[in-house]
């Protein structure tokens, strides 16, 4: 009947699983992170969350480019930015109380994240970037 050989060119990538959990995690988080990165990172968080998002709707693996917007992200969730003399904190977290109760939403937030990029193979399980 249909008995035609399939072709494994360009148009069939594979994406792994922990890709597209990783792009699920995403989906589903956008208004929370969306409103964690204004807060933190102010116009450049939220630039670079338009810039990941946009990347993620391509086809095909997520990009070494792509990798390291997602480390940077991650920096910013969980504040691991604090030596860096290029970031500017003059946005709404110098200004938030450690007993705001968006603070553990945000650490809730930035842990699933940090799963999600481990299941990608983006981040070890020692919070370290992966080779």
């Amino acid at each position: 009947m249909f008995h035609t050989k399939f072709n494994h060119g360009a148009e069939s990538r594979v994406i792994p699983s922990g890709e597209l959990a990783l792009r699920a995690f995403f989906s589903e988080h956008d208004e929370a992170l969306s409103h964690a990165l204004a807060l933190l990172a102010g116009r450049h968080g939220v630039r670079l969350l338009n810039t990941i998002r946009d990347a993620l709707t391509q086809p095909g693996r997520i990009t070494r480019r792509v990798q390291r917007l997602l480390l940077e992200l991650r920096r910013i969730l969980f504040l691991d930015y604090g030596h860096d003399d290029d970031w500017d904190v003059t946005g709404s977290i110098a200004m938030m109380e450690p007993d705001d109760p968006i603070v553990p939403e945000i650490c809730l937030l930035a842990d699933g994240l940090d799963e999600a990029m481990q299941a990608a193979g983006i981040v070890r399980i020692g919070h370290e970037p992966a080779a």
